[in-house]
């Protein structure tokens, strides 16, 4: 055999061991999320999380790959440090997993304050200030955390006594289709992409139909607000519920403020501001508010604001955190809210008139 033929085959040779040796990965694109991402490999998925953590997740071989986490799925025992996780895994059937929760003042999911009673699950303390102790007795496969929330000093020591968590800050995404798109996330480690998609798609089906029947009105002047103790804090102009008043067909007064987070304003402003608008919405967090003297004796300016003489004033329902993943429930509230007229036959659930 001549030599140019022997080079050729030995080409032919490694270029088919190098094809033999690839797998497939296929990416899943996300169409609203920014904070995770998924991979498809041959025999497993890598997740990365908030943190931008990789978790390998495998069913039948682990495989002999670099990451931060392994984990087998599906899983069947997770300890969820937020009520935000616990709702998306309802979103796709998987409570019976879920063998411990943060302590919450009232459990408005179905079946959880149950299970907690009869002691199929445990509560295990508070998000930034859990117990250690409980939550390794419970063997978690995983524990799912707001590493944001919780703070540097829960995931340290989490780190130190080898307790298997991933970091899921939905919470801090802008858009509410991406907020959603965290079940997508949560369903990997049960390995029930399938349902996950089905359940997106759902919803978001019903938020793009909401968005075109107000789409061609006119934009109402939206005040969203948190006031609490002479404190008053906004949503920035960047942020979720920004997003949430736009989608709904309305016009958010404080969109100036160039910031995803809460901000923190002076009452005289916020009393400024409400009365340019034409409806004001009052943040739950803590404190249930049940008529507008409540916010009045807050901040008395409030009276002599338009949405407060027209009684145009509506506040969020205790449940709302807790239902994170029915943001299609959510948006048809403030559309309703804002445009009537649109949906007479419309009870609100997630929000109501105060």
């Amino acid at each position: 055999m001549k030599v140019r033929e022997i080079v050729a085959v030995v080409l032919v040779v490694v270029i088919l061991a190098g094809c033999l040796g690839q797998h497939e990965v296929k990416i899943s694109k996300m169409k609203y999320a920014k904070l995770f991402s998924i991979e498809k490999h041959d025999g497993y998925v890598v997740v990365t999380d908030s943190e931008g953590r990789k978790i390998v997740l495998w069913k039948d071989k682990k495989p002999d790959v670099k990451a931060d986490l392994f984990v087998k799925i599906p899983v069947k025992r997770v300890v969820a440090l937020s009520t935000i996780d616990v709702a998306y895994l309802k979103a796709v059937n998987c409570t019976d997993a879920i063998v411990g929760v943060v302590s919450a003042k009232k459990w408005y999911l179905e079946g959880i304050e149950e299970k907690i009673a009869n002691g199929k699950i445990v509560e295990v303390g508070k998000a930034r200030s859990p117990d250690y102790e409980k939550i390794l007795a419970l063997k978690p496969d995983v524990v799912f955390v707001d590493a944001k929330f919780s703070g540097s000093d829960v995931i340290k020591k989490f780190k130190s006594l080898g307790i298997p968590y991933v970091a899921c800050d939905s919470w801090l995404e802008r858009h509410p289709l991406g907020r959603v798109e965290w079940v997508k996330f949560f369903a990997a480690f049960f390995d029930r992409e399938k349902e996950a998609e089905k359940y997106f798609n759902s919803v978001e089906s019903e938020i793009l139909k909401i968005q075109n029947t107000v789409g061609k009105e006119k934009k109402v002047k939206v005040v969203y607000a948190l006031v609490l103790k002479g404190r008053v804090t906004i949503p920035g102009g960047q942020s979720y519920h920004s997003k949430l008043v736009e989608i709904a067909g309305g016009d958010y007064i404080f969109k100036d403020l160039n910031s995803t987070k809460y901000v923190q304003v002076n009452a005289e402003e916020l009393i400024a501001r409400t009365a340019e608008a034409d409806v004001y919405i009052a943040i739950y967090m803590g404190k249930p508010i049940k008529s507008k003297n409540d916010l009045i004796e807050e901040v008395p300016g409030l009276a002599e604001t338009r949405p407060f003489k027209e009684d145009r004033v509506y506040a969020m329902q205790p449940w709302v955190w807790q239902r994170i993943h029915r943001i299609d429930e959510i948006v048809e509230d403030l559309a309703a809210i804002l445009h009537p007229e649109l949906f007479p036959q419309h009870k609100l659930t997630m929000f109501k008139k105060v």
